[in-house]
């Protein structure tokens, strides 16, 4: 998502309003109030609730002050966020070509920002969370963690999730998956994620795919 939304904002014309609008769209759709939807922001953002409800009470008991410290890259993430909406907001109603170019840049820096501390912040998570996860959870503990994230998840949002997870992984990961989903998803579930996984894999990886799993 953010190597995606990174490469359209270095090359999207802000001088264009139609193409910056449905560019700031994509960003967020009124991202106060819509956490649930599909928008990129809106995505970002969840990363940190469904962290801090399920995830970070359980992890404090073992690792307080990695928790508090991740928790503070939260909420610094989120004003980078809300900055980053509400300049795209202020740039869609501004008239002049040059001043929505240069409002563009400040975008795409405020962006590229916000990116930066993202993954730093995703790397120590990898880096550190995990293996102090596993060390002190079990793998039915973690995974009883993981599946109460996705049971609250709305449609909308699983989908929107889904559509940028399924392309970002390789052949052996995505077998694993539409094994799994094979097993226990309901038919109807199933269908509809191995539509999208024809629709936004790579036809070779999603071919390769099929044929591992019996799709």
């Amino acid at each position: 998502m953010i190597y995606g939304l990174s490469t359209r904002l270095q090359t999207n014309d802000f001088a264009d309003v139609a193409v910056t609008k449905v560019l700031v769209t994509d960003i967020e759709n009124d991202f106060a109030v819509a956490r649930s939807a599909g928008c990129i922001l809106c995505i970002l953002a969840h990363h940190a609730v469904d962290e801090e409800t399920v995830i970070f009470p359980a992890a404090a008991k073992v690792g307080n002050r990695l928790i508090t410290e991740l928790i503070a890259d939260h909420h610094d993430l989120t004003r980078r966020e809300l900055e980053i909406a509400q300049s795209g907001h202020a740039l869609l109603e501004m008239s002049s070509a040059e001043g929505r170019q240069e409002a563009g840049r400040r975008l795409n820096l405020l962006a590229n920002e916000l990116f930066a501390a993202y993954i730093t912040h995703l790397n120590r998570e990898e880096r550190e969370l995990v293996p102090l996860m596993q060390e002190h959870f079990t793998d039915p503990e973690m995974g009883a963690m993981q599946g109460k994230i996705i049971a609250q998840l709305p449609p909308d949002r699983m989908f929107a999730i889904l559509g940028w997870m399924l392309p970002s992984l390789n052949v052996t990961e995505l077998s694993h998956l539409m094994a799994t989903l094979k097993q226990g998803a309901p038919p109807p579930a199933l269908k509809a994620i191995s539509d999208l996984g024809a629709a936004r894999v790579d036809p070779a990886r999603w071919t390769a795919v099929k044929l591992r799993v019996g799709l």
